[in-house]
Formats: structure tokens, sequence, C-alpha cells
């Protein structure tokens, strides 16, 4: 588990490095493997059962770090205890309980219905193999949702690609584009997992990016890359646009290289 947490250390404050997790902006959530759970058998729950005013049995009785309301990203390499918290789930998945963490006290993110309903799309998406979540504020694609007029996943998804040559490989399903709703909101939450559902990256209109990934380092990696495109694409318009681009064939070549299947309908 001290692995788990020291991960989760390194992720959050690259995240606030980069200028992605400005004050309580950005949260991750990690769905503990089996092997995790006995670090927290023993643990007196420290809440009592509290309502999600949702049902979600898919993960009903699983347990999840995740990062707490109001905190600071950069804040968890100095005080994990404080700026993290082990939830549980009970077997309906209506309810959960605090088990570890948030100290003195604390709650998870306000963002939990997106985790939550998001790891039981990915965990059925992936044969149970995706664990890890995460929400954070690039700023580069965040201008880009700005900057450019008409945006849907196909469009967002090409500019992309075409953008940075890693882009089919990173992420070959694309990404989905969510217009702009209210952070929080049972209706972003629901929009959030139907997306993770399809593909494993959501940009949130004018807010920022979702990532899906069997662990913490493949979130933030999918991240990365539509980050570096987004970037490369903000300067090409800044110089006067695109005088030539990756060609659907090239796109294609790419993704018959690296054996990945790519979404052909996000193609002309």
């Amino acid at each position: 588990m001290r692995e788990l947490v020291e991960e989760v250390k390194r992720i959050s404050g690259n995240m606030a490095r980069l200028g992605w997790a400005e004050s309580n902006g950005g949260n991750i959530s990690v769905r503990l493997k089996p092997e995790f759970y006995p670090y927290f058998d023993d643990c007196q729950p420290k809440s009592e059962w509290l309502n999600l005013s949702l049902s979600l049995p898919e993960i009903g009785g699983e347990r999840f770090l995740v990062t707490g309301t109001g905190c600071h990203l950069r804040n968890i390499e100095i005080s994990p205890q404080k700026n993290l918290g082990v939830i549980e789930l009970d077997k309906k998945g209506k309810s959960y309980r605090l088990l570890w963490g948030y100290e003195p006290q604390g709650a998870p993110t306000s963002e939990l219905p997106s985790h939550l309903m998001s790891h039981c799309r990915m965990k059925i998406k992936s044969n149970n193999q995706m664990f890890a979540f995460i929400h954070t504020h690039p700023t580069h694609i965040i201008a880009l949702s700005y900057a450019v007029a008409n945006l849907d996943t196909r469009t967002l998804t090409k500019l992309l690609w075409q953008s940075h040559a890693e882009c089919i490989v990173a992420f070959p399903e694309g990404v989905e584009f969510l217009p702009w709703m209210m952070a929080g909101s049972m209706d972003i939450a629901k929009a959030t997992a139907d997306a993770m559902g399809r593909r494993n990256l959501a940009v949130w209109q004018y807010h920022g990016i979702c990532s899906g990934g069997c662990d913490l380092d493949e979130a933030f990696g999918r991240i990365e890359v539509v980050e570096k495109a987004a970037e490369i694409c903000l300067c090409v318009r800044a110089v006067g646009g695109f005088q030539q681009t990756l060609s659907d064939e090239q796109l294609l070549a790419i993704a018959l290289n690296f054996n990945c299947p790519v979404n052909k309908s996000l193609l002309d």
C-alpha cells in the first residue's frame, strides 16, 4: 500500500508542477486491488455509511483511494493522510464510509460521482483491468476548447491526431468531447461515465480532462500526449495555421505499424 501512496504522491506532484492542478483543482482516484484490502481490514471505520444518491452494484463492496475535497494536490507529497482517503462502498454500491485518511477531518472530492461511475464503466470495458482515474486542468487542451469553434468528438480527435504523430497510438479510440456542464453535477458525472465506456479520455469544455488507465502512469501518460498535441496545435495556429498535416493514410499506417485498433469512424 505504501507503494501506491508513493505513486499518488509522485503523479499529483507532477500535475501540480506542470500547472495542471492550480489551487484545489484536479482529483485522483484508484480502485484498490484485493491485495491492498488487508491493510484496512482492522481499521475502525471513521464515518457512518453516507448515501451516494446513486446505485453502483458493479463496484459494490469495493474500496477506493481518493483525493479529498478542497485539497491541493501539491500538498499530497507533504501530508498524504490529510489529503487522501480510502473509502469503502456497501455491497449494493449505494453508500460509502471512510476507512482511512482525510485527517483530522474531510471528505472525498466533490467529483466523486464522476469517479465512481467512470470506474464502473472502465471495470466492465476492460474486463477488470483498469483501476486509475484522473481529472485535471491542462492549460493547452483547455485553451483549445476556447480557440476552436464547433468542436465535437470527431473534430477534436482528428485535430489532435494530426497535430502529433504519437496521438493515434496513445488513444486510438479517440477523445470524447463533452460540451460545458456544471462541474460536480450528476449530468457531467453521467456524461463522463458514458464517455469512459467508449474511450479512455474525455475533455470537459473550458474546464479540463479526464483519463482512465490500468494504473496512474498510464492514465497520466495519455493526458501528457493530449496536452503536447494541443500545445503544438495552438502554436501552429498562432503562426498562421496548418500548411500541411498528417493524412488519413499516414495516420492509419502509424496505427497499423503499432498494431493499434484505431476507430476509423473518426477519420474522413
